[in-house]
């Protein structure tokens, strides 16, 4: 049996719920479930609360609360896994306070209670480090987390961005940036002695793979720092969508550099 939720608890959730259904998916979804409408409220976010209220003083429990949210969160009513990804990491981080979380097949979970703010969105945070199948690389996130927590999008881009020049920075021992600092690290020269390689350069395709990999980290910064660098936030619409994209961008590149090495020719 699930305890009820306090109103503070339901009020977040119904938040949520309004941002996610349309009026009459709201109606749907409470006939679909056995729960009655409220006479109270009319607004989306009014029309959960006092249905979804009415429904645990009635129960003297959470449990057709709880099965409401699993009914919405059910990986079969989506077609795409982010859209999923984000609604559940937003319902998680309103019900880490009640030491619930809902797992990635839909299905709730019992886990320590958060107490504070950041705890609840570093659970919700968790959720997101697995993007368009490609796992975030793990020295990424250090740069970018206290950004993400904040829905800070713009300026995590910015350090997302940083921790790639970072670790050129650490693997080349230049102290460069942006595009001269690629160039420090990959170009070939006349005598095709590059900082840094990774692999043997002995054939024309390995030459072409090499210097693809230079101009691909040279676009990445111009692409995703110069324009954050330069553009004032307010003129921005920086979304998740656009953060999910840079992060992929940027595992690609931290998984390369992962497997290159000095060559030791400078």
């Amino acid at each position: 049996m699930t305890k009820s939720f306090d109103d503070i608890t339901l009020r977040n959730l119904s938040d949520i719920i309004s941002d996610m259904l349309t009026h009459r998916q709201i109606t749907e979804a409470f006939s679909s479930a056995g729960i009655s409408e409220s006479p109270q409220g009319t607004n989306k976010t009014d029309r959960v609360f006092y249905a979804l209220k009415e429904r645990q003083e009635q129960d003297r429990c959470g449990n057709n609360v709880l099965a409401f949210v699993l009914r919405l969160l059910n990986p079969k009513r989506y077609n795409s896994e982010e859209a999923f990804e984000n609604n559940r990491a937003r319902i998680n981080e309103k019900l880490a306070y009640e030491g619930i979380e809902i797992d990635k097949s839909g299905l709730p979970k019992l886990v320590d209670k958060a107490k504070t703010i950041s705890e609840a969105k570093g659970r919700s945070l968790k959720i997101k480090e697995k993007v368009h199948g490609i796992g975030v690389h793990a020295d990424i996130l250090p740069y970018c987390e206290a950004e993400w927590l904040k829905d800070n999008y713009f300026h995590a881009i910015l350090e997302i961005t940083k921790s790639v020049a970072e670790k050129l920075r650490q693997k080349s021992g230049y102290n460069s940036d942006g595009a001269d600092l690629v160039d420090d690290c990959f170009a070939l020269g006349k005598e095709k002695k590059p900082m840094l390689a990774f692999n043997t350069l002995q054939t024309p395709s390995e030459e072409s793979e090499h210097k693809g990999f230079g101009n691909f980290c040279k676009g990445f910064f111009s692409m995703y720092r110069n324009p954050k660098a330069h553009n004032p936030k307010i003129f921005e619409d920086t979304q998740l969508t656009q953060m999910t994209e840079v992060l992929v961008v940027a595992t690609i590149i931290h998984n390369k550099l992962d497997n290159t090495y000095r060559t030791g020719y400078k």
